[in-house]
């Protein structure tokens, strides 16, 4: 429902569908004493995403155009879905393998320490979350336009206005990783050292900006199919041998490099398809 508000460009309420509504009325939940241990919570969480569901449901009622009888056949549906089916379950092992592997090899304290510090880290590229929210049906529009230096100008620009907000967030994890992870408890003080290797892995994430939407929404489905599946295989790879090496530490290089490998090997996609580099911000306007 998130996605076809998106669809809708009715952006507030898709962003209030995916990422508010639950969170909200958790964090009441939390703060008003009603959250007594995790099974309590869980289950909360779980009526708390049926509500949000209805109200995805309604929202998209009420915005939903009439009159329209515009349709896709199935077989083109699926075309475009089933790459991206794929891409979904290689994103998990990019992001969570990592953590698996570390629960065959690794102390609960440890795992907690990377549990967290990849959570923190993931802060470095938050913005480009919602940055992609915002981007992705106008690439689209753009791209069905042929607008191509207009879709160049735009994604040139979000990568700039990612990388201002990412680069505060990536000093504080770089130069204070003790004092970020000290919030948690003095426990998770040592986990430090995993949250500047992960921390630079997200922020190569931030700075090659919304490559991943750039080749969706222009129909290369399959390009960002074969990117995931090549560092999803890299994610398995380099977690498990460099935990059985060196431990926590070599679980979070594994991850980082991943992430970060996952995000250049699709700027080289656009830079083939789309005749751009989403990296050279420094570059004007193309005439």
């Amino acid at each position: 429902f998130s996605n076809a508000l998106l669809g809708l460009q009715k952006i507030v309420a898709s962003v209030f569908v995916l990422n508010v509504l639950v969170n909200s009325v958790l964090a009441v939940f939390v703060f008003f004493g009603f959250a007594k241990n995790s099974v309590n919570l869980a289950n909360f969480f779980s009526y708390a995403a049926m509500a949000n569901a209805l109200v995805g449901l309604a929202l998209f009622g009420f915005f939903k155009p009439n009159g329209v009888k515009k349709s896709f056949g199935w077989s083109k549906i699926w075309k475009s879905c089933l790459p991206l089916w794929i891409v979904m379950i290689m994103n998990q092992l990019v992001q969570w393998s990592g953590q698996f592997i570390a629960g065959i090899y690794l102390n609960s304290g440890l795992i907690a320490q990377l549990v967290v510090a990849q959570r923190t880290a993931m802060l470095v590229s938050f913005i480009l979350v919602a940055v992609n929210l915002v981007v992705a049906p106008r690439f689209a529009a753009l791209y069905k336009n042929e607008s191509l230096i207009e879709l160049e100008e735009l994604a040139v620009y979000s990568v700039k206005l990612v990388s201002v907000l990412a680069i505060p967030m990536l000093i504080a994890m770089i130069i204070f990783p003790g004092s970020v992870m000290g919030l948690f408890g003095n426990e998770f003080l040592e986990g430090g050292r995993y949250l500047q290797i992960l921390a630079l892995g997200q922020f190569v994430n931030a700075i090659t900006g919304s490559v991943s939407f750039l080749l969706i929404m222009s129909g290369h489905e399959r390009d960002i199919r074969n990117v995931t599946i090549v560092s999803g295989i890299l994610a398995l790879l380099l977690n498990w041998t460099l935990t059985v090496y060196y431990g926590a530490t070599g679980n979070a290089i594994g991850t980082a490099v991943a992430v970060a490998a996952q995000n250049v090997l699709a700027v080289y996609f656009v830079k083939r398809r789309l005749g751009f580099n989403t990296l050279a911000i420094w570059r004007g306007k193309r005439l």
